[in-house]
């Protein structure tokens, strides 16, 4: 039994030091072979897109992003100059008389205070569908139709990023 049993122990061991010599060689490979064909990519602040939030916080409340580009509102349009719906912005905000916008840890909170120089008012900023002009091209976005505030405004590009 007990020549058995070391005759065991001894294949188990060879067994598993063969294994483990096998699992490094193939660890090593894979990642030799990995390095070589890797691709990195390295984020640039220069291609950094700027998104709503940013815009109310630098007190631009009258723009706005869509598709990576900023639009600036511009007058109510009527509901017979909307064309075909080319997308959402789906977003809501909240901004104070000040224009600062309301965090989402403050709109959780209760709000009370006493002083009514203190006293926050919350606008809403309801961003939607965004449409098409109808005297224009579809894929022409240089003036479009959003739904902001259930309104429609005609809104102007102002730059890509």
């Amino acid at each position: 039994m007990n020549k058995k049993w070391f005759c065991f122990l001894g294949l188990t061991a060879v067994f598993t030091l063969s294994a483990c010599q096998s699992i490094d060689e193939f660890t090593h490979k894979v990642v030799t072979e990995t390095q070589k064909t890797a691709h990195y990519t390295v984020d640039s602040d220069s291609a950094h897109t700027t998104t709503i939030q940013q815009l109310i916080d630098e007190g631009k409340v009258d723009q706005f992003v869509f598709e990576d580009k900023t639009y600036q509102l511009q007058d109510k349009v009527n509901n017979s100059s909307k064309g075909s719906l080319i997308g959402t912005i789906s977003q809501s905000y909240y901004v104070d008389q000040n224009g600062k916008r309301w965090t989402d840890d403050e709109l959780k909170k209760p709000y009370v205070y006493k002083d009514p120089k203190k006293i926050r008012e919350k606008k809403p900023m309801v961003y939607g569908s965004v449409y098409s002009l109808t005297s224009q091209n579809k894929q022409d976005r240089q003036e479009i139709i959003v739904d902001f505030n259930h309104q429609l405004y005609k809104a102007t590009l102002i730059s890509q990023s």
